[in-house]
C-alpha cells in the first residue's frame, strides 16, 4: 500500500464521487423517474456519470495502492449458516430480473441498461464497501466502520431528490439503502470477496429498473425474500459485530 488508510481519505473519495455524478447528471438533464425509459436516458443518466465516477475510483485506488484490501477481506466471519444471506439476496435479485418483460418493445433498452447497472454495482460497492471501508478501518473501530459506510451509502441515494425523485420516496430509499448497505457489508465479510456484492448489486438495479422500463411484473415471492434478507441482516449484524475482532487496516509497503 502506498498511503496509510485514514477516514478523511474515505470522505474525500465520497465527496468527489458524488460531485462527479451529480454534476454530469445535471448537465445531461435527465429526470430520475424516466431514466430507464430510453437508451438515451440510460446513457446520459447512468452510463456516463457513473462511468466517469468509476474511472475516478479506479485512479484513486491505483494511486493509494488500495485495490487488494478494497476487493478482498482478510478473514471470513460468521457461522456456517451465514451463507444464507448472500444466497437469499441472489434469489431475490433473480426474482427481480425474472419480472422483466423481455418480449416487450421496450426491452431494446436492456443491453445498455445491463452496462449501466454493472457500472453502478462496481462503483457503489467499490467505493463504500471497498475504499471507504479500508479508510475507516484505519481510523476507527469496526462497528463505526460498518455504521458509517452503511449510513453514507444511504446518504448517497439522497442525491436522487435533486434529479426529480420525490422527497418522500427519496427518504424511504435512504433508510432502505442503509439496511441494504449493512447487508452488503455482511456479504463482503461472510464471503471474503467484494465482487459478490458487486454482482448482487448490479442485478438488483437491473431487475428493478428493467421491470419498470418494460412494464413487467415482479413475482410475489420477492416480497418474502426481501424480508428474509432484512431479518438475516439484523441477526447476523448483531452476531458478527459482537464476536468479530476489529479488522486492522493494511499498512503501507
Amino acid at each position: 500500500m502506498r498511503v496509510q488508510p485514514k477516514a478523511v481519505i474515505s470522505l474525500v473519495i465520497l465527496v468527489v464521487y458524488m460531485a462527479i455524478v451529480a454534476a454530469v447528471w445535471l448537465i445531461n438533464n435527465v429526470d430520475y423517474d424516466t431514466v430507464g425509459d430510453t437508451t438515451s436516458n440510460i446513457v446520459k443518466g447512468i452510463v456516463v456519470p457513473v462511468g466517469i465516477g468509476a474511472a475516478f475510483l479506479a485512479v484513486a485506488a491505483t494511486w493509494l495502492g488500495w485495490w487488494r484490501p478494497a476487493l478482498i477481506e482478510g478473514t471470513k466471519v460468521g457461522p456456517r449458516w451465514a451463507i444464507l444471506l448472500p444466497v437469499a439476496m441472489f434469489v431475490f435479485v433473480l426474482l427481480g430480473v425474472s419480472g422483466i418483460d423481455f418480449g416487450s418493445d421496450s426491452a431494446k433498452v436492456l443491453p445498455i441498461l445491463a452496462l449501466g447497472t454493472a457500472l453502478v454495482g462496481f462503483s457503489e460497492e467499490f467505493m463504500t464497501r471497498g475504499l471507504m471501508l479500508v479508510g475507516f478501518r484505519g481510523s476507527m473501530s469496526e462497528v463505526w466502520a460498518w455504521f458509517l459506510t452503511a449510513f453514507l451509502f444511504g446518504l448517497l441515494h439522497g442525491l436522487n431528490v435533486f434529479f426529480g425523485q420525490s422527497v418522500g420516496t427519496t427518504a424511504f430509499q435512504m433508510v432502505f439503502a442503509f439496511v441494504l448497505g449493512s447487508a452488503f457489508y455482511l456479504v463482503r465479510r461472510i464471503t471474503g470477496l467484494l465482487v459478490v456484492g458487486m454482482v448482487i448489486h448490479a442485478l438488483w438495479d437491473f431487475g428493478a429498473i428493467g421491470t419498470d422500463a418494460t412494464s413487467g411484473t415482479v413475482p410475489l415471492a420477492s416480497n418474502l425474500f426481501i424480508w428474509i434478507v432484512v431479518t438475516l441482516t439484523v441477526v447476523l449484524l448483531v452476531k458478527v459485530l459482537r464476536t468479530a475482532k476489529d479488522v486492522p487496516a493494511p499498512q503501507p509497503a
